[in-house]
């Protein structure tokens, strides 16, 4: 208690410090925040990142370097000095928006802390949450959401909106409407770079590239828009840049830079890196079709051989399902990008097993059964109800039975 009360006093006076002007340079290393409706967010996510990472052995050290990385850019955007400097320029603000979309949310997507964050809750928590996720409504909401032209267009209208001069202003003069700027800047950008890497699977890599390729576009032209200005766009920086040792064009200028500079040079390097993952992707599609027509002639000359594959559902979905649901956190899983978990037992060769779940006879329909539902068969299991439907449980099954 006396700590939560000495947090509260130093951060009402520094709130008092600088309430009703813009912060001085004089004052800037003094301007940490600690707005509650921020730092207890980032502390419940560390605690639930903490616990579920320390459950679930299979987040890799890369997961966990690229998500405390994220959680400290955000900190670094959202507490540090550069928030209130925000106020007195806009190329602080601009910087604090694109580590919010640029640094912070890739880094989070790479990081896939779903896992994590929901071992770290209580079970009745993960239950809860697994029931409301088989709703129908959430579901089909959750697809066209994640959908990468959906993505696209709320990110890009996201940028483009909040950057229109009445609007801007507004969250200059009113802290309710500043907050929904950055959850609405963080959240499509999260939203963005999940689509890209893994909403719509690895067999559409060229499509992420070309969504990469056209929001460095448009975010190039919204920054050279501000760059090459004549006018200010936004007024209430006219009496605060002199301070800095800018005037308000020059002010507005460098945030253009960094709109357009260093936010393309992150969306090149992450067009390079898909580009490169489309390329081994397009070689890894190539062996498998000459595999899958080579195992079809087999079967159809061997009168005894099983037809598990083909009473279950599509195997090129399934893989696309096991990589959204984030499987290879506890699973080491073939021919998906990263899933090299080590909690539960890897996945290859799983169509020649005698069993699932140690006890049922390997059927598609008991397969499906334990993807969907494994407490049903172990209610101790490790393996968590993640509310997928019957369609995503018997395409899974089919990737799975595909496997070598």
């Amino acid at each position: 208690m006396k700590r939560l009360g000495f947090l509260a006093i130093l951060t009402a006076s520094l709130a008092c410090a600088h309430e009703g002007e813009p912060i001085k340079p004089h004052d800037l290393w003094t301007a940490w925040s600690f707005d509650p409706g921020i730092v207890i967010p980032l502390l419940i996510t560390a605690v639930l990142y903490i616990r579920g990472a320390t459950k679930s052995h299979g987040v890799s050290q890369t997961q966990r370097f690229c998500f405390w990385m994220g959680w400290l850019v955000l900190c670094l955007a959202l507490l540090s000095p550069i928030h209130p400097l925000g106020e007195a320029l806009f190329s602080a603000h601009m910087t604090q928006h694109e580590l919010l979309m640029v640094v912070a949310a890739p880094l989070l997507v790479i990081a896939r802390p779903m896992v994590a964050l929901l071992w770290g809750m209580p079970f009745s928590w993960r239950r809860a949450l697994g029931q409301f996720s088989k709703r129908d409504g959430f579901q089909t909401g959750w697809r066209f959401t994640t959908h990468p032209m959906t993505a696209w267009c709320v990110h890009a209208a996201a940028l483009w909106i909040w950057h229109i001069p009445r609007l801007f202003q507004a969250t200059l003069d009113n802290d309710w409407i500043h907050s929904a700027q950055h959850i609405s800047f963080l959240g499509s950008a999260l939203l963005f770079w999940w689509s890209l890497f893994y909403a719509h699977g690895r067999g559409r890599y060229g499509a992420s590239v070309l969504y990469l390729f056209t929001t460095a576009v448009h975010t190039s032209i919204l920054g050279a828009l501000l760059t090459f200005a004549s006018t200010v766009w936004y007024p209430d920086y006219i009496s605060t840049t002199a301070a800095w040792g800018l005037t308000p064009l020059e002010d507005q200028q460098l945030g253009g830079l960094i709109m357009w500079i260093p936010a393309g040079l992150v969306y090149l390097v992450a067009g390079l890196a898909l580009f490169a993952m489309w390329l081994r992707e397009s070689d890894r599609i190539a062996d498998l079709r000459a595999s899958a027509l080579l195992l079809s002639l087999m079967l159809g000359a061997c009168s005894q051989a099983p037809t598990i594959a083909s009473s279950v559902g599509d195997p090129a979905a399934g893989a696309q399902d096991m990589a959204r649901l984030g499987c290879g956190s506890c699973h080491t899983i073939p021919d998906i990008v990263g899933a090299h978990g080590k909690v539960g037992p890897s996945l290859s060769g799983i169509a020649g097993h005698s069993y699932v779940a140690g006890q049922l006879s390997n059927q598609p329909p008991n397969l499906e059964r334990w993807i969907q539902h494994p407490h049903s068969i172990h209610p101790d299991s490790l393996m968590p109800e993640l509310g997928m439907t019957d369609k995503e449980s018997r395409d899974i099954a089919a990737y799975l039975y595909s496997l070598n």
